[in-house]
């Protein structure tokens, strides 16, 4: 499949995923990993200032909303991830600890979507059997201390402590690959089949930035 041609703007927010090499586990505890993505994060942003919405780390892959205010996400993501593979390498003694390919992104300019798809970026450790809770997984924007949100320039498009029964709420098996699907195009898109009480409802996050 060819590679997307990237769409640089600044208006809408992005999702990024990336996977590390053969989605192998990093090679470190969680807990170091987290504390290496977070120097990463501060370094890009020194080099490439964006605003970080929303990051979720995960064993083998992060997720991560950003809104690029200069259109230049292939840029900060070029010394994001660079910095990152490099620390991985260093504090592991691994050669080579990069990730796989290119980050994949997908623009989320469907503004009452959007709600959604952070939820479900929250909920991804409860997917994966290693926390009850959004609120209970420690490698996410949700853990970052308010020095950490000024240095890594954290501006959510919601808060977690205002809206907590909203992403707790579980998605249906039927609606994360609604999801899943969307946010493979390179505008999140739900395909025209979708049913339309899913549309409905995944529509219904309707006060896209009232909180920023």
């Amino acid at each position: 499949m060819p590679r997307k041609s990237l769409i640089r703007q600044s208006k809408f927010p992005y999702h990024v995923i990336t996977r590390t090499n053969n989605r192998e586990w990093f090679p470190l505890p969680m807990f170091q990993v987290w504390d290496l993505c977070k120097e990463a994060l501060i370094y890009a942003q020194s080099k490439c200032m964006v605003e970080i919405n929303c990051f979720v780390l995960m064993s083998n892959h992060y997720h991560m909303i950003l809104t690029t205010p200069n259109e230049d996400i292939d840029i900060f993501m070029r010394f994001f991830n660079s910095r990152f593979s490099s620390l991985l390498a260093k504090n592991s003694n691994r050669i080579n600890q990069k990730f796989s390919n290119r980050y994949r992104w997908s623009i989320i300019d469907n503004q009452s979507y959007l709600k959604n798809v952070y939820r479900y970026l929250y909920q991804n450790p409860i997917r994966a059997g290693i926390a009850e809770s959004c609120g209970d997984y420690p490698y996410s924007s949700l853990f970052i201390t308010s020095y950490e949100a000024r240095l890594i320039n954290f501006r959510p498009h919601f808060h977690y402590a205002d809206e907590q029964t909203y992403f707790e709420r579980r998605f249906g098996a039927d609606t994360i690959s609604i999801l899943k699907r969307a946010l493979k195009h390179p505008r999140f898109k739900l395909a025209e089949r979708t049913p339309s009480y899913e549309k409905m409802l995944l529509g219904y996050a309707d006060t896209l930035c009232k909180n920023r």
